[in-house]
C-alpha cells in the first residue's frame, strides 16, 4: 500500500487541511500579542554571533533564527517563524509517511491528532530548541523508514545527516543512532553487514565533531550545565501533580492512558517478533507495516516507559520527553482505530485537545481568562519591552551597558533600537551564561557603565552609583522591579 510519489500524498484532503492550518497559524503568529521571552531573545542574540556551539545548547537554534531574521529582518515574527515551520514540517513528514505505507484513512487520523496535541501546538508559536529538534527527529525517522525499505546510499546518507542535524539541535538526539543500532541488532541484523549502514550510524557523530571541539575549547560548559539539571532536587507532591497532570493535559488526556495500555499489551508481540521474526506469508506490504510498527514502538513506548520511571526519582521537564512522543501517536492510533468503541475515544481525545488548543489561542490575548493563575503563565514574557524603553532614555553610543542577569541582557539587546552588545556581571569563578564567554566583565573594571539590575537597591558593584530610574511593573499582582544606574564598575573590588 505505497503511493508512487510524495505529491500524491500532499494533493489530498490531508494536504488541504495542512495548508489551511498552516495559513491560519501563520497569520495568527504575525499578530501574536506576546513579546519575546528572555530565552527567545537570548537565542536571537546567539544568532548575531554564529558559532558551532553556545553555553547551554548546540548551535541549530541560532542558525535558524539567523536565516529567518536575515530574510525578514529583526522582529518577533522572524524569530518565531522557524518554530511554526518546524512543527508544520513534523506534520507533513508523518502524514506522508503514514499515507505511503498505511493508507489515507490512517494518515488523516494521525494528522488530525498531531495537529492538536497541545504541547506541539504551543511550540508552533514559541521559538526554543524544541521545535527544530522535533523536526530533525521526525526527519531522521522518515529517512530511516526509507532506508529500511530501500538500502540506498542516498537514504543512508540522508538518515545519518538528519540525525546529525538533530544532535546539533539538542543533546537528546544522541539517542537516535543508539536506538537505530538497537533496532538493527534486534530485527535487521543483515543490514549490519552493509557499509551503508555504518555510514548511517557514524555520520551523526562526524557532524557533531565541530560542536565537540567547541565544548573542548570552553571546558565542556554545555555538558556541565546539562549535568546540573539532573542534580536538581525538587521531588514533592506538587512536582508529581504538576508533572503527571501536565502529561495528560499537554499530550492528550484520553490518548495517553490508551498509549500506555497498548504499549504494555504489545510487549508480548514485540518479543514474539524478536524471537520468531515476521511471517512472510502475510505479504511484503504487511511485513513492512509491522517493521514500522516495531520501529515506532522502540522509539516511543520503551524510552517513555523508562522516563516515566525516572520521573519518580528525578524531576523532569515535559519538553525533555517530547521527542519520544513523535512516534507514540501513530503507534496508539494504529490500535485505537481498530474497534468501534476505541474509535469513540479517539474522537473524544481529538475534541478535547482541539478545545484546549482553541483555549490556548485565546489566552495570550486575554491572559486572565481563567483568573490570575492562567495569567501568570505568561509572567516571563512581560516587562522586557518596558525595561528596554526605560534604559533607552539613558543610553548613548560608547557607554558600556552592563546587566545583572542574562535575562536583562538578552532583552535589552533585542528590544533597544541600537541592539547593543551587553555585558553581564560574573561574580562566580566560572562562566554561567553565553555572555560570560563572549565578554569578560573584568574588562570594564574602572570604567563608567550604565548598569541595569533586578530590584531597587544600591548596587555594590559600582563606585559612586547614581540612580537614573526605577521601574516597578505589576503583572496580575506579581511585581517585577528594575533599576538603572550609572557609575564606575568595581565588581568585587573595595569601594
Amino acid at each position: 500500500m505505497q503511493r508512487s510519489t510524495y505529491l500524491d500524498c500532499l494533493f489530498s484532503v490531508g494536504g488541504l487541511f495542512l495548508l489551511i492550518l498552516f495559513t491560519g497559524k501563520f497569520f495568527y503568529l504575525k499578530e501574536f500579542p506576546l513579546p519575546l521571552s528572555y530565552d527567545e531573545s537570548y537565542y536571537w542574540d546567539w544568532s548575531r554571533h554564529l558559532d558551532w556551539g553556545y553555553y547551554n545548547k548546540p548551535p541549530m537554534v541560532a542558525w535558524l533564527i539567523f536565516l529567518s531574521t536575515k530574510v525578514l529582518g529583526i522582529s518577533e515574527f522572524a524569530v518565531r517563524l522557524p518554530a511554526l515551520l518546524s512543527l508544520t514540517g513534523v506534520q507533513v513528514l508523518l502524514y506522508v509517511l503514514t499515507f505511503r505505507y498505511f493508507g489515507e484513512y490512517l494518515a488523516r487520523a494521525h494528522l488530525f491528532v498531531l495537529s492538536f496535541v497541545p504541547i506541539f501546538f504551543v511550540y508552533s508559536f514559541i521559538m526554543t530548541i524544541d521545535p527544530p529538534l522535533l523536526f530533525f527527529w521526525t526527519l531522521s525517522i522518515f529517512f530511516l523508514v526509507e532506508y529500511l525499505k530501500n538500502q540506498t546510499l542516498l537514504s543512508a546518507f540522508l538518515t545519518g545527516f538528519s540525525m546529525g542535524l538533530a544532535i546539533l539541535t539538542k543533546q537528546t538526539a544522541f539517542v537516535l543512532p543508539f536506538l537505530t543500532f538497537v533496532y538493527f541488532m534486534l530485527f535487521e541484523k543483515k543490514l549490519l553487514s552493509l557499509k551503508k549502514t555504518y555510514l548511517l550510524l557514524l555520520l551523526p557523530f562526524l557532524l557533531y565533531l565541530p560542536n565537540f571541539y567547541w565544548n573542548l575549547k570552553y571546558g565542556f560548559v554545555l555538558f556541565i550545565h546539562t549535568a546540573e539539571h539532573f542534580e536538581r532536587k525538587g521531588l514533592s507532591t506538587r512536582y508529581y501533580l504538576k508533572f503527571f497532570v501536565g502529561l495528560l493535559f499537554l499530550f492528550g488526556p484520553i490518548f495517553l492512558p490508551f498509549f500506555y495500555y497498548y504499549g504494555f499489551k504489545y510487549w508480548k508481540k514485540f518479543l514474539f517478533f524478536l524471537k520468531h521474526g515476521f511471517d512472510e506469508k502475510i505479504g511484503a506490504d504487511k511485513v513492512f507495516q509491522l517493521k514500522i510498527l516495531n520501529l515506532f514502538y522502540l522509539f516511543s513506548f520503551i524510552p517513555l516507559f523508562c522516563l516515566l520511571i525516572l520521573s519518580l526519582l528525578k524531576p523532569l521537564n515535559h519538553n525533555w520527553i517530547m521527542p519520544f512522543f513523535i512516534s507514540s501517536y501513530f503507534f496508539g492510533i494504529y490500535f485505537l482505530l481498530q474497534k468501534g468503541i476505541t474509535r469513540f475515544f479517539y474522537l473524544l481525545n481529538l475534541l478535547i485537545t482541539l478545545g484546549l488548543c482553541l483555549f490556548m489561542l485565546a489566552l495570550p490575548k486575554k491572559p486572565d481568562l481563567l483568573g490570575k493563575n492562567s495569567a501568570l503563565l505568561f509572567y516571563k514574557f512581560y516587562g522586557w519591552k518596558e525595561l528596554s524603553q526605560s534604559v533607552e532614555k539613558h543610553y548613548k553610543k560608547g557607554l558600556y551597558l552592563l546587566a545583572s542577569h542574562r535575562e536583562i541582557a538578552s532583552s535589552l539587546a533585542f528590544y533597544m533600537k541600537a541592539h547593543p552588545e551587553v555585558y553581564v556581571v560574573n561574580l562566580e569563578k566560572r562562566p554561567e551564561n553565553q555572555y560570560h564567554l563572549w565578554r569578560k566583565d573584568d574588562e570594564l573594571i574602572g570604567k563608567e557603565v550604565l548598569y541595569v539590575q533586578k530590584g531597587i537597591f544600591e548596587p555594590k558593584v559600582l563606585l559612586n552609583p547614581k540612580r537614573l530610574e526605577e521601574l516597578r511593573l505589576n503583572f496580575y499582582g506579581l511585581e517585577k522591579s528594575f533599576s538603572v544606574w550609572k557609575g564606575i564598575y568595581v565588581k568585587g573590588e573595595k569601594r
